[in-house]
């Protein structure tokens, strides 16, 4: 999957750079967050698969290098759902050619709605543009379905909004897989996300406390279960095994491993064991 940033995008649409080859059939692509993946950008991917494929196009994503989710959060924020190498990995397997990703600043955010989706067209050749229903952007968030409706009919570029994904009768977001992921229900955020939720470690340090490993809450971004004790799978260099994970309120704990292993590279959730 090729990586582009927004100033290289900005490049080419002003003419100061040439048009990528990945670009040059034109483009189906979705705009987003991304934070998760889950099963309702899944349904965005396939619409974007689908036109491509039907069109000729390259499919793609543009999406941002931090996740929006502590912007958009006005009070306690649970943490992320990923970080952005394993966001692009699950991106990636879906079958994405390629991602526009967006270093989200000051500046950035004062882009008018209409202005940003022009740069698509003119930056990446965009052709074909799929969004859920509650999808915005521009400054203040004012360019909605109705906008990018009108965008699409004035632009010639085709515009899909596909039907809201629903898990037990709410709509699946990455606000509710966080918030089910905090209160320990690991089995609904597992279905919501279409896949075991994973911990990124491979920036963090466990440290060997007797014959169980420790590490600080504190040390990640992604969101935890707020207490509790969980089956995992751990996952290392040559190395997987289950194990048992407890989330306190400052320290994480992993047990019964196998084998002495410190450079952890992700723990998969798979079961609660108690809330």
């Amino acid at each position: 999957m090729v990586r582009f940033t927004w100033e290289e995008i900005e490049s080419i649409a002003a003419g100061k750079t040439a048009l990528p080859d990945v670009f040059a059939r034109g483009t189906a692509l979705t705009v987003g967050n991304f934070d998760g993946p889950h099963i309702g950008h899944d349904s965005l991917f396939a619409r974007v698969l689908s036109e491509g494929e039907k069109c000729a196009l390259t499919p793609g994503v543009v999406a941002f290098k931090q996740s929006l989710g502590a912007f958009k959060s006005k009070g306690f924020y649970e943490g992320d759902l990923s970080t952005l190498a394993q966001r692009l990995s699950v991106i990636e397997a879906r079958g994405m050619a390629f991602a526009i990703l967006i270093d989200f600043s000051d500046k950035f955010g004062k882009i008018e709605g209409h202005s940003f989706l022009s740069m698509l067209a003119r930056g990446c050749g965009m052709k074909f543009i799929a969004e859920g229903w509650d999808f915005r952007c521009g400054y203040r968030g004012a360019y909605g379905m109705k906008e990018i409706r009108a965008f699409s009919r004035e632009s010639g570029i085709v515009s899909e909004f596909p039907e809201p994904t629903l898990y037990e009768g709410e709509r699946v977001s990455s606000s509710l897989i966080r918030m089910r992921i905090f209160e320990g229900d690991i089995r609904s955020a597992e279905a919501m996300l279409g896949r075991k939720y994973a911990l990124d470690c491979s920036a963090s340090v466990w440290k060997k406390d007797g014959d169980a490993l420790t590490a600080e809450r504190s040390a990640f971004m992604q969101v935890l279960p707020e207490h509790g004790t969980y089956g995992v799978r751990v996952i290392a260099d040559g190395y997987v095994s289950e194990a048992r994970f407890t989330a306190e309120s400052h320290i994480l704990c992993l047990e019964n491993l196998q084998k002495d292993v410190r450079h952890i590279k992700a723990v998969e959730f798979i079961r609660t064991i108690k809330e």
